[in-house]
């Protein structure tokens, strides 16, 4: 039994309040929070989700490490956020939508214009803007949050021989983009490609 309590504002004994059923907590712990369903803390965001925050990140690192000068480590950075992207892309099964014979069109313009000294980034990029203002989406998987990075991690998985049915469409488009590189003409590079196909 507990000894009754002196409370200084009555100036009397109280009882003492009964103690709960079994273990209390000792004074000022909170209580835990309960465990989710299956025992284990559950991942929040998607993983691709993930990946592409953490190469922004990367990305952010890379400049800083730029601006001071420290060119080795910007490189380093710059390889790990390339393998990122890389990896995801090799991991991820191609949904339907990013088996499109328009980036085996730009992905032979791309290969065309780097003939002829033009940046493989910045041809990328122009194709993307191109591709955009048509009305076409940029590929989906890559794990890349810029749409044009996913471009040319497609043309990589393209040329490693991951889609050969689009093979033959980037070969007849890369014949039709040598022709005029700088062009760029999205369009009639893939009716061309496409009509080998309809001529078969």
């Amino acid at each position: 039994m507990s000894a009754p309590v002196f409370d200084e504002t009555l100036r009397d004994f109280l009882p003492a309040a009964p103690a709960a059923a079994g273990r209390s907590e000792p004074p000022g712990r909170a209580a835990e929070p309960a465990a989710p369903a299956g025992g284990k803390p559950q991942a929040s965001g998607d993983r691709a989700d993930r990946i592409a925050l953490f190469q922004a990140c990367l990305g952010r690192l890379k400049r800083t490490l730029d601006i001071d000068g420290k060119a080795e480590d910007a490189a380093l950075v710059g390889e790990l956020i390339d393998f990122l992207g890389r990896r995801e892309l090799s991991k991820a099964v191609f949904a339907d939508a990013d088996h499109r014979p328009i980036y085996a069109v730009c992905a032979a313009f791309i290969a065309a214009l780097a003939n002829i000294s033009v940046d493989e980034a910045a041809a990328a990029q122009a194709l993307a803007r191109k591709l955009v203002l048509q009305g076409y989406e940029l590929p989906k998987h890559g794990g890349d949050a810029r749409g044009w990075k996913r471009l040319l991690l497609w043309r990589d998985q393209l040329v490693r021989g991951r889609m050969p049915e689009l093979r033959e469409v980037y070969e007849r488009a890369l014949a039709f983009a040598r022709q005029a590189p700088t062009a760029m003409d999205l369009k009639a590079a893939l009716d061309y490609a496409l009509a080998g196909d309809r001529a078969a």
